[in-house]
């Protein structure tokens, strides 16, 4: 999903801390796959999970606050709640895909995401065109289901759970287009530390509640692009559309037995790409600064 903050719009300064309220719709697929053994061989993909169309509804709160002259920060959150997806297992006995020895698809219609950030930026243009860095911190995760209710594995009920944290560089740019109208984009960069925790709960040898852990080392790449319209002097609507791509390198997949033993094999690597569109609306916080603020 998008990062926390989707909405923190570059805009004209009429308060120094401004809050923004943003609702929408996210859809997503997301891969992973092992290999045989921790060489990354025999065969090189072994099992392999994908969770397509994986969609719900999306909320978010945002603040972003003008510190010091061109100086401002900004943190916010978010959840998606997912309502539709479907899942497919696949085991395989021969390299690249060849020999199926298992292929199911179940349901993946329940779970949730969230987003978080924070960042300190400097406004390095202003006025009708205008141009914002920021270095920050951001982190993502969701808890992804595998279910088959009414079907021949009606007891079935495993999660995956995952998390992406690091370091992000984020661009904010903004241009009025005349009268109330202006356009807004952003763009970011993360640098992540990825792992998830698995529970397979009708494999009876596995551990659980943790069923086997991925770690792996990785990046995320977000876009977003949108139209806002100044309804008064401190307050402005806006609608848009975003796009991420995040993705590891290979990693460790570690397997915990009920026997007590620890198996681990290489993670070949996990996939998640996806959209979102949303509406939102911001303004000043009462008792803060308003029509003061630094232009």
């Amino acid at each position: 999903m998008l990062l926390a903050g989707r909405c923190v719009w570059a805009q004209e300064d009429t308060g120094k801390l401004r809050v923004l309220l943003s609702t929408g719709y996210q859809s997503e697929n997301f891969h992973w796959s092992i290999a045989g053994n921790s060489a990354g061989r025999d065969p090189n993909v072994y099992s392999e999970l994908k969770w397509r169309r994986v969609s719900g509804p999306v909320a978010g709160v945002d603040l972003e606050w003008s510190v010091w002259r061109r100086w401002c920060v900004l943190a916010g959150g978010s959840r998606a709640f997912i309502r539709s997806g479907t899942v497919t297992d696949t085991d395989y006995g021969l390299d690249n895909r060849n020999d199926v020895l298992y292929s199911q698809s179940f349901s993946g219609h329940s779970g949730d995401s969230y987003a978080w950030s924070a960042g300190i930026g400097y406004r390095v243009l202003e006025g009708a065109l205008r141009l914002t860095p920021y270095l920050g911190y951001g982190g993502e995760g969701q808890s992804l289901s595998v279910s088959d209710a009414g079907g021949l594995y009606s007891l079935l009920n495993s999660h995956y759970t995952t998390r992406w944290s690091g370091p992000l560089v984020r661009v904010d740019a903004g241009w009025r287009l005349g009268g109330r109208w202006g356009v807004e984009g952003r763009i970011v960069y993360h640098q992540v530390n990825y792992s998830a925790k698995a529970d397979w709960n009708l494999i009876s040898t596995f551990s659980h509640p943790v069923s086997f852990e991925h770690t792996a080392d990785g990046y995320g790449i977000e876009a977003v692009a949108g139209l806002r319209y100044r309804v008064g002097r401190w307050f402005d609507v806006g609608v848009g559309a975003g796009y991420f791509d995040w993705r590891t390198g290979e990693g460790i997949d570690a397997l915990y037995l009920a026997s007590g033993q620890t198996d681990k094999t290489q993670l070949n690597g996990v996939v998640r790409q996806g959209w979102e569109g949303f509406i939102r609306i911001s303004g000043c916080l009462p008792g803060w600064p308003g029509p003061r603020g630094r232009r």
